[in-house]
Protein backbone atom coordinates (compact mmCIF):
# COMPACT_ATOMS: atom_id res chain seq x y z
CA UNK A 1 0.00 0.00 0.00
CA UNK A 2 1.22 3.72 -0.82
CA UNK A 3 1.72 6.18 2.18
CA UNK A 4 0.21 9.34 1.46
CA UNK A 5 3.10 12.11 1.98
CA UNK A 6 2.45 14.87 4.56
CA UNK A 7 4.55 18.37 5.02
CA UNK A 8 6.37 16.93 7.58
CA UNK A 9 7.82 14.22 4.79
CA UNK A 10 8.84 16.98 2.59
CA UNK A 11 10.17 20.51 4.09
CA UNK A 12 9.99 21.88 0.74
CA UNK A 13 6.59 21.48 0.28
CA UNK A 14 4.07 24.28 1.52
CA UNK A 15 6.80 26.85 2.15
CA UNK A 16 4.19 29.73 1.69
CA UNK A 17 3.08 28.48 5.28
CA UNK A 18 6.39 28.60 6.97
CA UNK A 19 6.13 31.50 8.87
CA UNK A 20 2.89 29.69 10.69
CA UNK A 21 5.10 27.15 11.65
CA UNK A 22 7.70 28.87 13.66
CA UNK A 23 5.78 29.96 16.04
CA UNK A 24 3.89 27.44 18.69
CA UNK A 25 0.95 29.69 19.12
CA UNK A 26 -0.03 32.13 16.49
CA UNK A 27 -2.43 35.00 18.00
CA UNK A 28 -5.89 36.49 16.70
CA UNK A 29 -6.30 40.17 16.46
CA UNK A 30 -8.56 40.86 19.12
CA UNK A 31 -9.77 43.92 21.02
CA UNK A 32 -11.77 43.31 24.68
CA UNK A 33 -11.61 45.28 27.71
CA UNK A 34 -8.94 43.68 30.64
CA UNK A 35 -8.30 44.50 34.00
CA UNK A 36 -4.68 43.78 35.40
CA UNK A 37 -3.87 43.86 39.07
CA UNK A 38 -0.68 44.39 40.35
CA UNK A 39 0.87 44.11 43.50
CA UNK A 40 2.73 47.71 44.48
CA UNK A 41 4.70 47.50 47.53
CA UNK A 42 1.50 46.15 50.07
CA UNK A 43 -1.17 47.32 47.90
CA UNK A 44 -2.92 45.84 44.77
CA UNK A 45 -3.69 48.50 41.83
CA UNK A 46 -6.15 47.32 39.74
CA UNK A 47 -5.72 49.12 36.11
CA UNK A 48 -7.96 49.26 32.76
CA UNK A 49 -5.97 48.37 29.51
CA UNK A 50 -7.14 46.88 26.02
CA UNK A 51 -6.54 43.52 24.91
CA UNK A 52 -5.16 43.45 21.62
CA UNK A 53 -4.54 39.64 20.70
CA UNK A 54 -4.68 36.58 21.83
CA UNK A 55 -3.11 33.29 22.09
CA UNK A 56 -3.92 30.37 23.93
CA UNK A 57 -0.54 31.01 25.72
CA UNK A 58 -0.79 34.52 26.17
CA UNK A 59 -2.24 37.78 24.55
CA UNK A 60 -1.05 41.28 24.27
CA UNK A 61 -2.61 44.49 26.18
CA UNK A 62 -2.71 48.18 25.90
CA UNK A 63 -2.49 49.71 28.85
CA UNK A 64 -1.36 52.66 30.91
CA UNK A 65 -0.16 52.26 33.91
CA UNK A 66 2.29 49.38 33.08
CA UNK A 67 3.62 46.70 35.38
CA UNK A 68 7.38 45.52 35.09
CA UNK A 69 8.91 42.58 33.13
CA UNK A 70 8.55 39.54 34.76
CA UNK A 71 5.45 40.66 37.08
CA UNK A 72 3.12 38.54 38.13
CA UNK A 73 -0.51 39.96 37.93
CA UNK A 74 -3.95 39.43 38.04
CA UNK A 75 -6.11 39.38 34.61
CA UNK A 76 -10.25 39.36 33.81
CA UNK A 77 -10.86 39.41 30.46
CA UNK A 78 -14.15 40.58 29.44
CA UNK A 79 -14.66 38.83 26.47
CA UNK A 80 -17.97 39.86 25.28
CA UNK A 81 -19.05 36.05 24.76
CA UNK A 82 -22.31 35.71 26.71
CA UNK A 83 -20.45 34.10 30.03
CA UNK A 84 -18.60 35.86 32.86
CA UNK A 85 -15.98 37.78 32.81
CA UNK A 86 -12.36 35.43 32.53
CA UNK A 87 -10.07 35.98 35.56
CA UNK A 88 -6.83 34.38 35.17
CA UNK A 89 -4.36 34.79 38.18
CA UNK A 90 -0.31 34.11 38.18
CA UNK A 91 -0.12 35.55 34.53
CA UNK A 92 3.80 36.69 33.59
CA UNK A 93 4.84 39.84 32.30
CA UNK A 94 7.40 38.52 29.19
CA UNK A 95 7.82 41.74 27.75
CA UNK A 96 6.95 45.83 27.60
CA UNK A 97 7.04 47.88 24.36
CA UNK A 98 5.95 51.58 25.00
CA UNK A 99 2.71 51.47 25.75
CA UNK A 100 1.84 47.77 25.31
CA UNK A 101 2.76 44.74 27.21
CA UNK A 102 2.92 41.29 26.77
CA UNK A 103 1.56 37.98 28.78
CA UNK A 104 2.10 34.43 29.26
CA UNK A 105 -0.67 32.37 30.92
CA UNK A 106 0.22 29.81 33.59
CA UNK A 107 -1.22 26.44 32.95
CA UNK A 108 -4.88 26.93 31.95
CA UNK A 109 -7.83 25.00 32.73
CA UNK A 110 -9.35 22.67 30.42
CA UNK A 111 -12.49 25.35 30.38
CA UNK A 112 -10.63 28.38 29.88
CA UNK A 113 -8.25 26.82 27.40
CA UNK A 114 -11.93 25.95 25.40
CA UNK A 115 -13.14 29.43 25.91
CA UNK A 116 -9.80 31.13 24.67
CA UNK A 117 -10.07 28.71 21.70
CA UNK A 118 -13.27 29.61 20.93
CA UNK A 119 -12.50 33.28 20.69
CA UNK A 120 -9.02 32.30 18.51
CA UNK A 121 -11.48 30.57 15.95
CA UNK A 122 -14.17 33.59 16.14
CA UNK A 123 -11.85 36.41 15.64
CA UNK A 124 -9.12 34.42 13.45
CA UNK A 125 -8.94 35.79 9.51
CA UNK A 126 -7.89 34.83 6.44
CA UNK A 127 -5.02 36.48 5.03
CA UNK A 128 -6.22 38.10 1.00
CA UNK A 129 -3.16 36.82 -0.69
CA UNK A 130 -2.65 33.65 -1.93
CA UNK A 131 -0.81 31.10 -0.67
CA UNK A 132 -1.51 32.21 2.92
CA UNK A 133 -3.57 30.63 5.41
CA UNK A 134 -5.11 32.08 8.84
CA UNK A 135 -2.49 32.70 11.39
CA UNK A 136 -3.64 30.02 14.56
CA UNK A 137 -2.87 26.65 15.35
CA UNK A 138 -5.21 25.20 18.01
CA UNK A 139 -3.94 21.78 19.71
CA UNK A 140 -5.72 20.11 21.90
Amino acid sequence: MMRRSTLDDNPNQGSAHAPLDRRYAERAAIHYRVTYTVGDGARLVKTEGSLRDLSKTGCKILGTRLPAQGDRVTLTLFLEDDHAPMCLTDVTVSWIKGSIFAVRFSKLTADERKRVQEMIWKHVSISPSMNQRAAFRIAL
